[in-house]
């Protein structure tokens, strides 16, 4: 699989231990959106492994951007990438995944894994096609939310946010469960869209499978399905 050197163009704190960083884009570079792709710093050492994250600007944009969250778990890639400085260049590969929009419906997402669905909703927009989709979005805290103003502006009262860690006057908390999300779908014949960390990504499919959502209108990446040994029967 093919790889492009590029320069790092920006980079900016977001949110939480959340940086957006912004490189160049190769020519005839492009990507769906809900894709991923691997960065990486310095290809010929061994500890340096690939890293994956998700595309979040527009295809057509001149630049590629990524949201690359800190967890402080020793992933010496994302460390060394928020503390580039402009200028320096790093590696991508080519565009993977098959976390795509397939019709308007609810996405479920926690922390990071909103990435995706960030590209997804700003290609929308772009193609003034983003009504009756609606967003439920879990996070810790409030400044863990990417984009929450952006998010807001694009889907106003279909924009539900969720936290777990710290209460706020007039938003939900707790974990997403099967009350939860009875209260806030009305169809299940719509589309759902889900992403996050594993125990999330297991916790919302068995919501939805009770609930009995078909498998055709879930849709979660193979590659994480894969990663979690997650199976939608």
């Amino acid at each position: 699989m093919n790889s492009y050197e590029v320069r790092i163009l920006d980079i900016k704190q977001a949110a939480l231990d959340t940086y957006c960083i912004k490189v160049e884009r190769p020519d005839k570079y492009s990507f769906i959106p809900g894709q991923f792709t691997n960065l990486s710093i310095d290809t010929t050492d061994p500890a340096n492994k690939k890293t994956l994250f998700c595309f979040t600007g527009l295809t057509d944009a001149d630049y590629l951007e990524f949201f690359i969250k800190n967890n402080n778990n020793g992933n010496q890639i994302i460390k060394k990438i928020i503390n580039s400085i402009i200028g320096e260049k790093i590696r991508i590969g080519e565009p993977q995944g098959n976390f795509k929009y397939k019709g308007t419906g609810t996405f479920i997402v926690a922390g990071t894994g909103i990435t995706p669905v960030l590209s997804v909703f700003r290609d929308l927009r772009k193609k003034n096609d983003l009504a009756g989709n609606k967003l439920i979005y879990s996070n810790k805290t409030m400044e863990d939310i990417i984009q929450h103003n952006e998010l807001y502006e694009m889907l106003d009262l279909n924009y539900v946010n969720l936290f777990t860690k710290q209460r706020y006057d007039g938003y939900y908390f707790g974990r997403i469960d099967d009350n939860f999300l009875k209260m806030h779908i009305t169809d299940i014949k719509q589309y759902f869209y889900i992403n996050g960390s594993s125990h999330f990504v297991k916790s919302i499919l068995s919501i939805l499978k009770n609930l009995n959502v078909p498998d055709d209108l879930i849709i979660i990446e193979e590659a994480i399905l894969k990663e979690y040994q997650v199976t939608k029967s």
